[in-house]
């Protein structure tokens, strides 16, 4: 009978010398260990864009939107939706476009605070032919640098290294399809169209 209260004064007597196992939050801060997974970051040197992140956050807390008259792709991450899951550092595929910091508090009342929102811009390629979007220009690059020498058997990324060394006049797009078109920037969609009116029809009739 007497056991268990000698025991609960024993838990009570080492609680009390004993140092405290948190800390006085907000009063002190609190250092996260280096694998704490906090809210992700956005490193616009490494991200291409592809909207990958966005694709795999079980929360839908990254949102795509792309402004074609502008040429511009935004990509937002809502820390108000986020809930550290770390998909998007796992997936992007640079591996260093989006990493988890240990950042943990964004304390606010306001659910329009633009500090719980992180933001990057990318430049998008649109379609010569139809005016659709292809991809970031970033992640064109990135693609290019990894194919090496075999991107220079693809319009798109030939007209991309040439872009770097000198300004390419912008083509407008015409009512039918034109031998010319082939070496265009152009989607997946015009491109088969291309090669196809090439291979099996005409030009010019």
């Amino acid at each position: 009978m007497y056991l268990p209260k000698i025991r609960e004064i024993k838990e009570a007597l080492i609680s009390f010398f004993s140092k405290p196992y948190t800390t006085k939050y907000p009063a002190e801060g609190f250092k996260p260990e280096d694998e704490f997974r906090g809210f992700p970051r956005y490193h616009s040197e490494y991200c291409v864009g592809c909207g990958t992140c966005a694709q795999v956050c079980p929360a839908v807390a990254i949102t795509v939107t792309d402004d074609l008259n502008n040429k511009i792709r935004k990509l937002q991450i809502n820390y108000a939706s986020c809930i550290h899951c770390g998909q998007c550092q796992e997936h992007c595929i640079t591996e260093k476009g989006v990493i988890l910091s240990t950042e943990y508090s964004f304390a606010t009342m306001d659910i329009n605070d633009p500090n719980i929102l992180e933001k990057v811009e990318k430049e998008i390629l649109l379609c010569e032919v139809c005016g659709s979007m292809i991809a970031p220009t970033d992640q064109i690059k990135w693609i290019r640098e990894r194919l090496g020498a075999k991107a220079y058997a693809h319009p798109n990324f030939l007209l991309n290294i040439q872009r770097e060394f000198f300004e390419l006049e912008p083509s407008e797009a015409k009512s039918r399809i034109r031998r010319e078109d082939q070496i265009k920037e152009a989607c997946p969609k015009c491109r088969h169209k291309i090669v196809v009116e090439d291979e099996f029809y005409a030009f010019n009739r």
